[in-house]
């Protein structure tokens, strides 16, 4: 089980809005790197049926445009994305949401897609999303380390280093590889509403 910190201090330079307000828009739903965990998200989120969902880091709305039949919305803070939501057709707002802890309208299923290694805190994230939503789909990286990684990624995790960082607030109902990510569902162990939830599968 492994877990490296990338960046020295308490906050990296790739978790701040400086350094993402050039970056030019990732359309990850047309990279064939990207596509298939895309899509095995959206397919895990119909199977779990929930009520809402809100994609917190939700790049130019490629997950989202897939599960349109289910309410759902996003945040990003990234200049780029924005014009991309409306071609998209779907629901997001331009907000920092990681750093601010600021989330104006939370869903029973929160979506953090190859977002957790890019955050200052990815602990006190899960921690906080756990309080605030019944189910989380998040996704990583799964072969990065401290010598090989994202030139963008302030953390990294090996399989087992993934799953310790939900464990302690999410009972953990799905973990699987998808190419070189892992994609990993959880039902809070605090949000009082999770049991109200079905299983993943």
């Amino acid at each position: 089980m492994a877990e490296w910190k990338l960046f020295h201090g308490e906050h990296p330079h790739v978790a701040t809005l400086d350094f993402h307000r050039d970056r030019d828009r990732a359309p990850h739903l047309e990279q064939p790197d990207h596509r298939a965990r895309l899509k095995r998200c959206a397919r895990v989120i119909r199977n779990i049926n929930p009520g809402s969902v809100v994609d917190l880091g939700c790049g130019d709305g490629g997950l989202l445009s897939l599960i349109k039949d289910i309410p759902s919305w996003g945040y990003d803070f990234q200049p780029s994305n924005e014009p991309a939501w409306t071609e998209r057709g779907v629901t997001a707002e331009r907000r920092d949401v990681f750093n601010t802890r600021d989330v104006p309208k939370w869903g029973e299923l929160a979506v953090l897609t190859e977002v957790l290694e890019h955050l200052a805190d990815p602990h006190g994230t899960v921690e906080w999303v756990a309080r605030n939503a019944s189910w989380i789909v998040a996704s990583s990286p799964r072969h990065e380390s401290a010598d090989f990684h994202g030139d963008c990624h302030a953390w990294a995790w090996d399989e087992e280093g993934y799953r310790a960082l939900l464990a302690p607030h999410f009972e953990v109902t799905l973990h699987e590889a998808v190419d070189w990510s892992q994609i990993i569902v959880g039902r809070s162990k605090r949000c009082e509403s999770s049991s109200q939830a079905t299983e993943a599968s």
